[in-house]
């Protein structure tokens, strides 16, 4: 038997985590960025690279700046996840940049530069799910952290890296909008309705209470109006019973989208309903 349209959507809540408090994701970034440095600096003789500049510098600036500007759109960002994902796109930046020690210290900067372009593509995605489905929104908060690597970069490198680093976030930025845009297309074109926004209204329905989730369900929704069942019982003694069953499935949860009806109406009728 096919589970029920509300189990599943039940079931995405295993998918949430508490993201760890945002000092304990700073606390690794450093580390990580001081690490680096130490088991590179064999590697200054032939080339000059900083852990702390290349990677946790712009990791902290992506912390210190995606959250204001998120919320400056009207969106919600917490401080915890701002880290979190700082801390998940430098894991993923130093091991594509170290990638290049297997063809030789040469390749480290283009190595570095297709990194960073993968964190503003990846970026963009998490941020475009968790936050704000509306991709021109999210590239500002998304460009945050490679942005600033792209600084270090030039200092670290050159000029013409510099350049050569921002056409390579163009070219991932585009690759992840072209990802985003097949995800929400099917449903798009099945029912007009934006995958992604009920993934941001979801998300922020079970980690804050956002009433998102039901506003979403109210745009997508139809009026209309259903028979009702009721029987009403006698007794000798004591009050009347009533039982009422209206002709719809409340839901898909909780209190969203009627989710509560049983508990609505039992409270505003008399008291053996």
């Amino acid at each position: 038997m096919a589970i029920a349209g509300d189990v599943k959507l039940g079931q995405l809540t295993r998918y949430l985590f508490t993201a760890p408090s945002w000092p304990v994701s700073l606390l690794i970034l450093i580390v990580l960025g001081l690490v680096i440095d130490g088991a590179s600096a064999r590697a200054w003789v032939y080339l000059p690279f900083s852990g702390t500049l290349a990677f946790t510098i712009p990791a902290i600036a992506g912390f210190l700046f995606t959250k204001p500007i998120i919320e400056y759109s009207g969106k919600t960002m917490t401080w915890n996840r701002s880290a979190l994902l700082a801390l998940a796109c430098t894991v993923f930046a130093v091991i594509i940049t170290f990638a290049s020690l297997a063809g030789g210290i040469r390749y480290l900067p283009l190595f570095y530069g297709i990194s960073l372009g993968f964190v503003f593509g990846l970026r963009l995605f998490v941020l475009v799910a968790i936050s704000d489905y509306r991709l021109p929104r999210m590239i500002l908060p998304a460009v945050t952290q490679s942005g600033v690597g792209v600084i270090a970069g030039f200092f670290l490198f050159s000029p013409g890296w510099a350049v050569f680093a921002v056409v390579l976030h163009v070219v991932f930025g585009v690759g992840f909008a072209i990802l985003i845009w097949l995800i929400e297309r099917p449903l798009y074109r099945a029912f007009h309705i934006r995958g992604l926004a009920f993934v941001n209204a979801f998300i922020a329905n079970m980690t804050d209470g956002s009433k998102g989730m039901e506003n979403f369900f109210r745009e997508i929704g139809e009026e209309i109006f259903v028979p009702q069942v009721c029987l009403f019982f006698l007794r000798a003694s004591g009050k009347p019973v009533l039982f009422t069953v209206p002709n719809l499935h409340p839901g898909p949860m909780g209190e969203i989208g009627g989710g509560n009806l049983p508990r609505v109406i039992h409270d505003h009728m008399a008291e053996e309903t």
